[in-house]
C-alpha cells in the first residue's frame, strides 16, 4: 500500500521549505518534492535583500525585524509570530541613491537603514536543516508536474530520473513558483488576468569585487543609475565586500568617462542568468485555494513575494493546514491574511508597476536630470512623487508635464482590465499609498498560530 502523507509540499524554495518545516515541527507527516538536486542552490541571480521598509509598497508588507548578534540574526515576524536564525553574512543596506545622467543625486533613505544583504543560499540551507531535522522527507529531481483533488485528499503527479510516481495525501501546498505547474493544472490561472509576457534570455548578473565607485556613501547603498540613453543600471551588495549589478552594463559604463575609472581594475567574480525565463505576469490569485490543494507566495502572485513574503506564506499555511486537519477553516483565514499581508492582492500594485517604468519610456536624459534636480534634496522616488504631483512641473517645464500626464493616462487605461478583476475595498492602504514610502503593518484579527 503507498504511503500516504498529511502533507505534500511541492517546491523547496524558502516558501515550500517554511512551509514543511512548520507543519513537521507541529506533528504532520510531510513529503516535500523538489525539482532541483540541491535545493539551497540559487541558479538564477537574486538581489538577496531582506527588506525592513522600501520606498514604495512591494511584496511582503506587514512589520519584520532583525535582530543581530555576533553569533547568528534573528530575522522576526511580528504579526505571524516567529522567527528565523540565519548565520550566514550579512550586510546592512543605509542608503540608496537614485542617480540622473548628469549626476543629480536623490537618496530615498540616507543614512537610514532599510534593509540587509543576506546569503539566500545560506539561508535556504538553513531552513532545509531544520526541516529533515523536524522529520520531512525530502525528494530532490523530482519535478511534480499535476495535482488531482480526490474525494479524500489529493493525489500528485511527479517525475523522478524519468520515472513517473504518484503520491497521495490530504493536503497538498503549491510552493513551485510563478510558473507553478501544480497552479496551472488546476485550472487556477483560467481565472487570472494576463498583465505581460516576459520573454527569457534576460541577460547576466555578475558580482564584482574590486569596482572603485566614488559615490559617498556606495559601501552601503543600493545605486540606481538612470541614464534612458543607455537603460537603467541597478548597483547592490553581494558576498563578504563585492557589487552586484548586470554584467553587460559593464562594457555599457565602461565607454563613459565618468564610469570607466570605476572598472578599470574589477575582478568578475561569479555570473548567473538573470530572470526566471520566459513569464506570464498574471493578476494574484486571491483565492488560493483549489479543493485540497493552496498556492502560496510566487506561485499565487504576479511575480516575487520576496523573500519574506515567501517564508510568512509558508509559516501561515502550515498552521492553517493543522487547523483543516482538525476540522477547523483553517484556509478561509489564511486566504484573509494573504489578501492583506501581500501587496499584490491590493491594486495598487499594477498602478505602482506602470508609474514607476514611466520615467524609463518617456523621458530623455534631458529631462532625467530636471527631475532629479527638482527632487535632489528630497527623500523620495523621483517618478512616483512627480506622479502624485505633477502640477509641480506644469508653470516651469509644461512640454514635460503634458509627457508626464498623457503617459500617466496612457497607462493607467492600458491596466483597466487588470484593475477590474479587484473587487471594491481591496485597497490595503489608501488608494495612492502605491506612490509613497512603504509603510510596514501587522494585519489585524488573523491569528493562525
Amino acid at each position: 500500500m503507498a504511503k500516504r502523507y498529511d502533507v505534500i509540499v511541492v517546491g523547496g524554495g524558502p516558501g515550500g521549505l517554511m512551509a514543511a518545516k512548520t507543519a513537521a515541527e507541529d506533528g504532520l507527516k510531510v513529503l516535500l518534492l523538489e525539482q532541483k538536486n540541491n535545493p539551497s542552490r540559487i541558479n538564477r541571480s537574486c538581489l538577496q535583500i531582506f527588506y525592513l521598509e522600501w520606498v514604495c509598497p512591494d511584496g511582503y508588507i506587514e512589520t519584520v525585524k532583525t535582530e543581530v548578534s555576533q553569533e547568528k540574526t534573528k530575522f522576526i515576524f511580528p504579526g505571524p509570530g516567529f522567527s528565523i536564525d540565519y548565520t550566514g553574512i550579512l550586510r546592512p543596506y543605509t542608503n540608496a541613491i537614485w542617480i540622473s545622467p548628469s549626476e543629480y543625486k536623490v537618496s530615498p533613505f540616507k543614512n537610514k537603514l532599510f534593509g540587509f544583504y543576506y546569503d539566500k543560499e545560506a539561508f535556504l540551507a538553513g531552513l532545509l536543516t531544520e526541516a529533515e531535522k523536524a522529520g520531512v522527507e525530502v525528494m530532490t529531481g523530482t519535478p511534480a508536474m499535476v495535482a488531482e483533488n480526490t474525494s479524500d485528499g489529493v493525489k500528485v503527479f511527479a517525475r523522478a530520473k524519468s520515472v513517473e510516481k504518484t503520491f497521495e495525501a490530504k493536503k497538498a501546498i503549491a510552493a513551485d513558483g510563478v510558473m507553478s505547474k501544480i497552479v496551472e493544472s488546476l485550472g487556477l490561472n483560467e481565472k487570472r488576468k494576463v498583465f505581460s509576457q516576459i520573454p527569457g534570455g534576460g541577460g547576466t548578473s555578475c558580482v564584482v569585487d574590486g569596482m572603485e565607485c566614488d559615490i559617498p556613501g556606495h559601501e552601503t547603498a543600493w545605486l540606481s543609475l538612470n541614464i534612458p540613453s543607455i537603460g537603467k543600471t541597478g548597483i547592490g551588495l553581494m558576498g563578504e565586500q563585492g557589487k552586484f549589478m548586470r554584467y553587460e552594463s559593464i562594457e555599457t559604463l565602461s565607454k563613459i568617462p565618468r564610469y570607466a575609472k570605476w572598472f578599470r581594475n574589477i575582478t568578475v567574480a561569479k555570473t548567473k542568468r538573470m530572470g526566471m525565463g520566459a513569464i506570464t505576469v498574471r493578476t494574484p490569485l486571491r483565492d488560493p485555494v483549489a479543493g485540497n490543494v493552496v498556492a502560496i507566495g510566487d506561485a499565487a502572485a504576479p511575480v516575487e513575494v520576496w523573500i519574506q513574503g515567501a517564508v510568512a506564506c509558508g509559516y501561515q499555511v502550515a498552521k492553517a493546514t493543522v487547523k483543516e486537519l482538525n476540522g477547523q477553516s483553517g484556509y478561509t483565514e489564511y486566504t484573509k491574511w494573504w489578501q492583506k499581508a501581500v501587496y499584490c492582492n491590493s491594486p495598487g500594485y499594477f498602478k505602482r508597476i506602470v508609474t514607476h517604468h514611466l520615467i524609463d519610456q518617456i523621458c530623455s536624459d534631458e529631462d532625467v536630470d530636471y527631475i532629479f534636480k527638482l527632487f535632489q534634496d528630497k527623500s523620495v522616488v523621483p517618478t512616483l512623487e512627480l506622479a502624485r504631483n505633477p502640477e509641480i512641473i506644469s508653470k516651469d517645464n509644461p512640454a514635460l508635464y503634458e509627457k508626464m500626464t498623457k503617459g500617466l493616462e496612457q497607462v493607467m487605461k492600458q491596466i483597466e482590465p487588470v484593475l477590474a478583476t479587484y473587487p471594491p475595498g481591496s485597497d490595503v492602504f489608501e488608494p495612492d499609498a502605491y506612490l509613497k514610502r512603504w509603510r510596514p503593518y501587522i494585519v489585524p484579527d488573523i491569528n493562525l498560530k
